[in-house]
């Protein structure tokens, strides 16, 4: 009994199959008249096309700039420059790289907000938190290194 009912349901099944998609037993579909009304009930296939290669097998690094990863504790300020109505102050970090970073550079835990001709001012927030409208302000004067003799 089970035997006839299996053999019948994959013969109807090879039949279906051999159909192939958008093709009906009847007769074929005709196409539509207007091509100017888009039918909204057509799922059209897009293509996926990634545009960030990865290797699945890499650890994940951290994708911040060098500079967030310093703490200003770490930093030290050496002095200004002016460059195109601009000032620069010029730091040096933990690392022993010196960089020349403008108003507004953001740190780990604080944000340059002033550069004057003697100090820098910082403002200094939770390492922590992600409240960064409680802060403290600290202002670090220049610390120039001496001359080789």
């Amino acid at each position: 009994m089970i035997r006839p009912r299996l053999s019948m349901l994959l013969l109807t099944g090879t039949a279906l199959l051999a159909q192939g998609p958008g093709q009906s037993a009847s007769a074929p579909i005709p196409a539509p008249a207007s091509p100017a009304v888009e039918d909204v009930a057509v799922i059209k296939a897009t293509p996926y096309h990634p545009s960030i290669q990865r290797d699945p097998f890499s650890a994940p690094r951290d994708e911040r700039p060098a500079d967030a990863v310093d703490v200003l504790d770490d930093i030290a300020v050496k002095g200004m420059i002016k460059k195109d109505g601009k000032n620069f102050a010029i730091i040096s970090d933990s690392r022993g790289n010196v960089r020349w970073l403008p108003v507004g550079h953001r740190f780990k835990d604080a944000e340059i907000t002033a550069i004057t001709d003697k100090a820098v001012t910082f403002h200094q927030w939770e390492m922590n938190s992600t409240n960064r409208s409680t802060f403290r302000t600290i202002t670090k004067t220049f610390k120039r290194e001496e001359g080789k003799r």
